[in-house]
């Protein structure tokens, strides 16, 4: 720290003459962002009779876990006095003055997690504590004063790398879409006797949306072909309803239909996905339902943008195979129409193959609708099928499926997604 210090002082005297008065004259940034860094922590183990000798523990940390011997010594040599904390509350108690130190050799080799120091000194309590002596419920701290400094905005403006908008899943290679992070509006809010019903729908404010942090989601549904893949990496029993073991020719890019919840547990683990909850779903399909804004009072506003389809608010059987498509059959999910796309892009969302989620089929908060089939046993499946209605193939649309139980009941395809890490 001294030759830093050194170093810096040095770089001054060289580029002063560069610096105008008016400039040096302003203090610098650094002098007025310094923080405390605890150093170490030690707990106190044992207190000897007299009360002037005790002994401390103090954990490796990263700071001082590569000191050697002499550097961990020098830091009981530089400072004299530490202050005492209570164990349970944290608040200083006191200070102790140290007169001498007695180090534990067995101790302070850099294999072992701690080290043992038996310090010799004077207990000074705070006027207002009420520890006035040293016991084992108190700890001694350490600490240093560093400099930070937070840039401005408008320096990194520009500078971050924003993520990706797709990206390829390593293990099965699909496409998936960034749904970014933000609050989202769920349901709807003209229908009280829907399932879908969200009594705060109309009047959108903070403590009644959802926060869900971005992940990425499969552009397309999985389809057979990719799901047969997965049995026989997997050495695992196809659908019964794939006579002979096979999907039916020329469905391989058809979405997977009529498997357990169980299954596609078992599909996501092994490629490192997980199943989507049916908000992560929701607004995946219609995007965040909400634009906030400032008031002139500086208050918080929210204008509802929420749509009924992914790809607006009217049904055209063009963008969602339902029973009005008049198709009769599930299409190949390099069929559909892009021009049927969510906000994020995924595509597949409305009709064609149910989808299920990871979300057991629970009331909305503050809807008051009696349903027998609520509670942990089933779990919410979206975005309608081929012989579905449009109008149970919404975004909103929820249906279910674990009857008799998650292990037995082919209800629905899938489609996966993985967390975004910054």
């Amino acid at each position: 720290m001294k030759n830093l210090l050194m170093i810096l002082f040095v770089w001054g005297i060289v580029i002063s003459p560069l610096v105008s008065q008016e400039e040096t004259s302003e203090e610098s940034p650094f002098a007025s962002t310094k923080r405390k860094v605890q150093l170490w922590k030690g707990e106190v183990v044992g207190v000897y009779k007299n009360r002037l000798w005790i002994k401390v523990r103090i954990y490796r940390n990263q700071r001082i876990s590569k000191l050697s011997l002499g550097e961990i010594k020098s830091l009981f040599a530089d400072t004299k006095e530490f202050p005492v904390y209570q164990k349970l509350t944290n608040i200083k108690q006191g200070s102790l003055v140290v007169r001498d130190t007695v180090w534990e050799e067995k101790h302070i080799n850099k294999k072992n997690q701690f080290i043992e120091v038996v310090l010799v000194g004077d207990y000074k309590p705070d006027l207002d504590s009420k520890m006035k002596e040293i016991t084992t419920d108190a700890y001694i701290s350490s600490y240093i004063e560093e400099d930070f400094f937070t840039e401005p905005d408008a320096f990194f403006k520009g500078r971050f790398t924003p993520p990706r908008k797709t990206v390829f899943h390593p293990k099965d290679r699909k496409e998936m879409v960034l749904v970014s992070r933000g609050l989202f509006l769920y349901g709807q809010g003209t229908d009280p006797s829907s399932d879908s019903f969200n009594p705060y729908f109309l009047e959108p404010k903070p403590s009644s949306l959802k926060e869900i942090p971005s992940f990425y989601i499969d552009k397309y549904e999985v389809t057979n072909a990719e799901y047969a893949y997965f049995l026989k990496q997997t050495n695992t029993q196809s659908p019964p309803h794939w006579i002979g073991g096979k999907y039916p020719d020329g469905e391989g890019d058809f979405p997977v239909v009529h498997l357990t919840y169980r299954e596609v547990e078992r599909y996501a683990s092994w490629v490192g996905k997980r199943i989507p909850t049916e908000w992560e779903w929701e607004k995946a399909a219609r995007g965040p339902g909400v634009i906030e804004f400032t008031n002139r009072d500086e208050t918080l506003g929210y204008q509802i943008i929420a749509t009924k389809y992914p790809f607006g608010d009217e049904y055209d059987s063009l963008y969602c195979n339902t029973r009005e498509s008049k198709i009769g059959k599930a299409q190949s999910v390099l069929e559909l129409s892009t021009e049927g796309a969510s906000p994020y892009g995924a595509i597949g969302m409305c009709g064609n193959a149910p989808e299920w989620t990871s979300s057991d089929y629970q009331l909305y908060p503050g809807h008051h609708i009696k349903n027998f089939s609520f509670g942990k046993i089933y779990k919410v499946v979206r975005g309608g099928s081929y012989s579905d209605s449009a109008k149970n193939s919404t975004a909103t649309a929820r249906s279910y499926g674990g009857i008799p139980n998650l292990s037995e009941d082919r209800r629905a395809g899938f489609r996966l997604v993985m967390d975004y890490r910054d």
